[in-house]
């Protein structure tokens, strides 16, 4: 049909769907495929889906301590049958099943690495120890065998998961381990004297040309020591392209600069990651680096419809080749081919894209946009779509959606095959939108408040790590990113931002629809919480602010960290008198009790 052209955006800001063009028929009803749908249940009552696998997705032989996660929650579409119901041991009295027997063995050995004890039924995150020095150091998972027992064992349940142990390093470069309860990273080098830190990435992709101009132009204005300077802890160079994508001088340099700044890098493949050739050279001249903290394969893969299996099979090779890096990529679209592309990866990283721009048509492609077709930058979004009135009143609310969307999806494709690998959920990681491109899909730059709310949103979602697109960026952006990173990455922060999870607070005397507020309690900082909050409406709002934090009651404010000073304390909740500033993020330090 010589009047029918179908072509897939293929641009750096694209979507996998098709965008069709035709000077007399658009039809906007074609549906690519390659969607999840949420997987239909299989069971009228519960089942069981036991799930175990190792608090930190590698350990040294080094290490000291180790655990395994165990999950045991109810589902009606993973899992095996379970009676709510188990004989007192020696009687025929018959009581609720609410707790059961679990143990851990060695499948090569026989040892056992956790003798039987109790666990809850219908619960998550229980971390149980096990004695590390019986796994010694091999470059091959040792495989888990683990079973599930009621007291009277009458009902068991099983399941398998490997454990990697690897020999230390005997040169001066870096371990990178993911804590699968939290999903977080940790890093082990030379420059943190050989001990584990915690590290929140807080920081943007950033121009090569930049950052080789820096180096090879000794009056430049600006340079990477003042870019660490401003609380960037991490830098991303992207790289322009071709087989051996950087200068091996001056990127040798650069990562000379970065060991002696404590800037760590997320190093991009994205030109290469399918050219294996290409990548045992670019990875050769990386491993003695202190600096380098994970790799980066492919630039959204699923905007640009690589081979299906191009990441997965990526991912094989560096994990052979470099045990001790994990592997990340960033997605483009709402929905498409997720459980084959995310295959090749530890972290997902999301960008969405959603301010200065037309959700529902495009200006660049003069076409519709929505779930299945058109490219309008910002997959399958709708800020500013008078269909979604709630996306008018407040634009951000792609970045939520879209993060705990992820999330979903690693639930519908089943978490049990990921424990099975060893693995728990893949942290996902969030990509503000930092730039201005004239003439494509966004009319203008974010502010510096739109943009502090962007970052702000994907700490309370759960993101650990943020890595804005792109440095070098507007004035007003750098200063508000500079802002938070200089918090984030802290110690303070981080102690609740990497070791505990976000839990709600309830808000009183604002659109409910238009605040986001979290708080993170429990961990090493006993007695304290972290009360993060982003107000994401355009217009001030005058009414006094209360803040409950869920199960806890407010002692006092210790410090505000970023934001307005003008917080108290009433009746064990924060309050705010004189209302909330248009687009205010706060992050603040608070005593907590228990509430009376």
């Amino acid at each position: 049909m010589d009047w029918f052209m179908i072509w897939l955006v293929l641009i750096q800001a694209g979507s996998s769907k098709v965008s069709v063009r035709n000077p007399r028929v658009r039809d906007s009803s074609f549906d690519p495929g390659g969607s999840l749908v949420e997987p239909e249940a299989i069971s009228k009552t519960p089942l069981l889906d036991l799930r175990a696998y190792p608090r930190m997705d590698r350990y040294l032989e080094s290490d000291v301590d180790a655990s395994f996660i165990v999950d045991t929650p109810f589902s009606y579409v993973f899992g095996k049958p379970f009676s709510n119901s188990t004989f007192v041991p020696g009687t025929n009295d018959v009581i609720p099943l609410t707790t059961l027997k679990i143990q851990i063995i060695s499948s090569n050995t026989g040892d056992v690495l956790v003798p039987w004890t109790d666990v809850g039924v219908n619960t998550t995150s229980n971390e149980i120890q096990f004695p590390l020095h019986l796994l010694p150091a091999s470059h091959v998972p040792y495989p888990i065998s683990v079973i599930c027992a009621s007291a009277d064992g009458l009902q068991t349940f099983q399941t398998t998961t490997l454990v990697r142990v690897l020999p230390p390093r005997n040169d001066t470069g870096s371990v990178v381990r993911m804590d699968q309860k939290h999903g977080g990273l940790m890093i082990r080098s030379t420059r943190t004297l050989n001990l584990w830190k915690g590290l929140f990435p807080f920081s943007f992709y950033t121009s090569w040309d930049w950052i080789s101009s820096t180096i090879t132009n000794s009056s430049s204005p600006t340079n990477l020591t003042d870019f660490r300077s401003k609380g960037f802890n991490l830098i991303h160079p992207v790289p322009p392209g071709g087989t051996d994508p950087f200068n091996h001088a001056i990127f040798s340099r650069f990562l000379d600069i970065c060991d002696e700044l404590e800037i760590y890098v997320m190093y991009d493949m994205r030109h290469t990651y399918q050219n294996r050739s290409s990548l045992t050279a670019q990875i050769a001249s990386l491993q003695s680096h202190p600096s380098l903290l994970l790799y980066y394969t492919a630039d959204e893969p699923d905007g640009q419809t690589d081979p299906l299996n191009a990441t997965s099979i990526a991912y094989s090779w560096l994990q052979a080749a470099d045990p001790y890096h994990p592997v990340s990529l960033v997605l483009n679209c709402a929905n498409f081919h997720f459980g084959e592309y995310t295959s090749g990866a530890d972290i997902i990283l999301e960008d969405t894209y959603p301010i200065a721009t037309n959700n529902s048509y495009s200006i660049v492609y003069d076409t519709v946009c929505n779930t299945t077709y058109g490219c309008c930058g910002c997959d399958n979004c709708h800020a500013y779509d008078d269909a979604y009135p709630a996306y008018v009143a407040n634009p951000f609310l792609d970045i939520p959606n879209r993060i705990e969307t992820y999330g979903k999806y690693q639930e519908w494709l089943g978490l049990i095959a990921l424990a099975e690998q060893g693995k728990g959920r893949k942290s996902i990681w969030g990509v503000p939108q930092a730039f201005y491109d004239q003439g494509s899909f966004w009319k203008r730059w974010p502010t510096g408040k739109e943009e502090a709310v962007m970052a702000a949103l994907r700490l309370n979602h759960g993101a650990k790590g943020v890595v804005a697109w792109i440095y070098p960026t507007d004035g007003a952006v750098e200063d508000a990113m500079s802002g938070l990173a200089k918090v984030v990455t802290g110690d303070l922060a981080t102690t609740f931002l990497l070791y505990t999870s976000p839990s709600d607070v309830v808000v009183d005397g604002v659109d409910a629809g238009l605040v986001d507020v979290k708080h993170w309690w429990g961990g090493e900082a006993s007695g304290k919480a972290l009360v993060t909050l982003v107000y994401m409406g355009y217009s001030d709002v005058a009414t006094s602010v209360r803040l409950s934090l869920q199960g806890k009651s407010v002692r006092a404010v210790e410090s505000v960290l970023y934001g307005s000073e003008e917080w108290s304390v009433e009746d064990g909740k924060l309050v705010r008198q004189g209302g909330l500033e248009a687009l205010e993020v706060g992050i603040f330090l608070v005593e907590v009790g228990d509430k009376d």
